[in-house]
């Protein structure tokens, strides 16, 4: 055994003891969130049921933000009722982020204090860029942030065991663009620390590259198809790290700076976030010090492209050319820039640990507890806002009765559904009046028409459906008590539904509108038929037709030209041809009975390379264990 190192059992009881304080914190932090109910907060929807993302096959309109990890939730939903597969896989994520840091510091650091090691691991694991991203909704970085710290020594040294390095980044591929987009550039780190541009590695450093590339399929295929239908999301410009203040980029080293203030967590604490910034970062300076050498660079890397990419977007200059870069289909991904600061955030955890052991060698021995103290100081420090529920994110939110009739008599008969009111994040009566992205795209799991002006003012959609500006001025129309019976017929809107703001209800008496029949109407929520509905019209005469989908992206019909009540988009194929409408509705010309998404292919074709890569690495690991 060499000088330093744990014995196996002190190994196996600091694994246990990492897990161990890792789910006491995550149980801490998530508390409330784990009764009965829906998470409904900014972009956090999570409810009773869970549809297969239309991204799984590359279908919009909107960019596919939940492939492929929603998968196995949609699939469990069907078999588990209600949110708690979700709500354990986000406990099981915090508990693993913190249980991975821990660990890392232990591979950096045999001899490093378990009070060190839990330090770092609840910086990372529960901290306020973990507990920000969760509240907010992004749960794809809450998932990659649960298993980046066990990625990090294989993504580190990529070359030394390339088939782990392949497993990692298809793993971290899963969790769609939050997860691939930090896995890349630890993996560009690791390779230039590698030294891959070295005659005798730069075969070996390409395939790391492409195998990485390959691994990111499920979720960047997707996301260029429907990108290249002709987005216009909002820009990179938009969602500027919050770097304001004198103490701005202090906290910014301490994970805050989320552009959303309202939703950074710990964002009403003063100096202390400023304070502990500073302290996080000339720890791991010193840390970064006692790592082994072939480490330096690419953990250096690693840490400076986290800050520099989560500031660039609030520094002239850098800002413009950010905005440009993210600006394509590929890059949209990527718009919003202060993610990439998971990169610092969980390099400079682990490296805080290291410099807080070196400089408590160099005090006196009274002084050395309080240094070997200072990460978890800042860890709870940092955590504390968050406990019991992420500032009320997590409070669950039961839905009335009448929100599952709705949903039983929309899966019934399937259509277009139109929400009211209009408004992309509303403050709705039952989430008390806190915005949340509209959930009924996910609770009615079909195509629902609701507005994706997140309200910057420049005009851009989160979606690219050429239904929305039509849509809006029917739900305008309604509003006013307006007949735009004839409106939502041309639009293919099927159902109508009403969900009512906070300090608001719907009023069971009021008229009926015109050309809509009544189903479900409640003060909570009302559900109306349009009358004269029908999923295509012959585009000759208007004469409603029959259409046949058996998967997402086939439809069959028998008859000639026909226009269908679902989002138009130039990728469908009739004979290779198709377009939409002036309504934005897909329009299938004479042809052959069936037509299909050929985007979709290409997404299948992602999904079998990245199973295959999977299936590549596990039988190269295995032969590599066996000899």
């Amino acid at each position: 055994m060499t000088a330093g190192a744990v014995p196996p059992l002190d190994r196996r009881r600091d694994h246990l003891w990492a897990w161990l304080v890792g789910l006491a914190a995550a149980l801490l932090v998530v508390g409330p969130g784990l009764g009965r109910g829906a998470w409904l907060n900014v972009d956090l929807v999570v409810t009773d049921v869970t549809p297969v993302p239309r991204g799984v096959w590359g279908l919009g309109p909107e960019l596919p933000r939940r492939v492929p990890f929603a998968l196995p939730f949609a699939w469990l939903s069907a078999l588990v009722p209600g949110a708690l597969p979700w709500k354990l896989a986000v406990v099981a994520a915090l508990a693993s982020c913190t249980a991975g840091t821990w660990r890392l510091v232990a591979r950096w650091a045999p001899t490093s204090s378990p009070l060190v090691r839990a330090g770092a691991g609840l910086i990372a694991g529960v901290g306020p860029f973990a507990t920000t991203r969760l509240g907010a909704g992004h749960l794809g970085m809450t998932f990659a942030l649960g298993l980046l710290p066990w990625a990090l020594p294989a993504l580190l040294r990529p070359l030394e065991r390339p088939a782990r390095t392949v497993l990692w980044a298809v793993a971290l591929g899963v969790t769609g663009p939050f997860g691939g987009t930090v896995a890349l550039p630890v993996l560009a780190a690791g390779l230039l620390g590698a030294g891959a541009w070295r005659p005798g590695r730069r075969r070996a450093a390409l395939r790391a590259a492409l195998g990485a590339l390959v691994a990111q399929g499920p979720w960047l295929v997707p996301t260029v198809v429907v990108a290249a239908q002709g987005t216009d999301i909002p820009s990179a410009g938009d969602f500027p790290t919050d770097l304001s203040g004198p103490g701005g980029v202090l906290r910014l080293l301490a994970g805050h700076g989320f552009w959303r203030t309202p939703s950074q967590i710990g964002g009403a604490q003063g100096w202390e976030v400023a304070v502990g910034g500073l302290a996080l970062a000339v720890l791991a300076v010193a840390g970064w010090r006692r790592l082994d050498e072939d480490l330096r660079v690419p953990v250096g890397l690693v840490g400076v492209v986290g800050l520099l990419g989560a500031a660039s977007s609030s520094v002239p200059g850098l800002d413009a050319l950010v905005e440009a870069l993210v600006d394509t289909p590929a890059g949209a991904a990527v718009r919003e820039g202060q993610r990439l600061l998971a990169l610092w955030v969980v390099v400079a955890a682990p490296l805080a640990a290291l410099g807080a052991e070196a400089l408590a060698r160099r005090v006196g021995p009274g002084l050395r507890p309080v240094v070997v103290a200072v990460p978890l100081v800042l860890a709870v420090l940092g955590a504390g806002p968050a406990l019991w529920g992420v500032g009320g994110a997590l409070e669950p939110v039961v839905l009335p009765p009448a929100w599952s009739e709705v949903r039983a008599a929309v899966h019934d008969d399937p259509g277009t559904v139109l929400v009211l009111p209009w408004q992309a994040y509303p403050g709705l009566a039952v989430t008390e009046g806190r915005p949340v992205v509209s959930p009924l795209g996910v609770y009615l799991g079909c195509d629902v028409l609701a507005s994706s002006d997140p309200g910057f003012g420049d005009g851009r959609r989160e979606r690219a459906d050429d239904r929305e500006a039509r849509a809006e001025a029917a739900a305008a129309g309604l509003a006013d008590g307006r007949d735009v019976h004839d409106d939502l017929v041309a639009l293919g809107v099927r159902w109508v539904v009403t969900v009512p703001n906070q300090g608001r209800r719907v009023d069971p008496e009021a008229p009926t509108p015109a050309g809509l029949r009544p189903v479900v109407v409640t003060e909570e929520i009302s559900l109306h038929e349009v009358a004269g509905w029908a999923p295509a019209r012959r585009s000759s005469d208007g004469t409603a037709v029959a259409v046949d989908r058996p998967v997402a992206p086939v439809l069959r019909t028998d008859d000639a030209a026909v226009v269908v009540a679902a989002p138009g988009s130039g990728g469908w194929r009739r004979d290779g041809r198709s377009r939409t409408t002036e309504h934005g509705l897909l329009a299938l010309p004479d042809g052959a009975r069936t037509a299909w998404y050929p985007g979709a292919g290409a997404v299948v074709a992602a999904d079998l390379a990245a199973v295959g890569l999977a299936a590549l690495g596990l039988s190269r690991l295995r032969s590599t264990h066996r000899s």
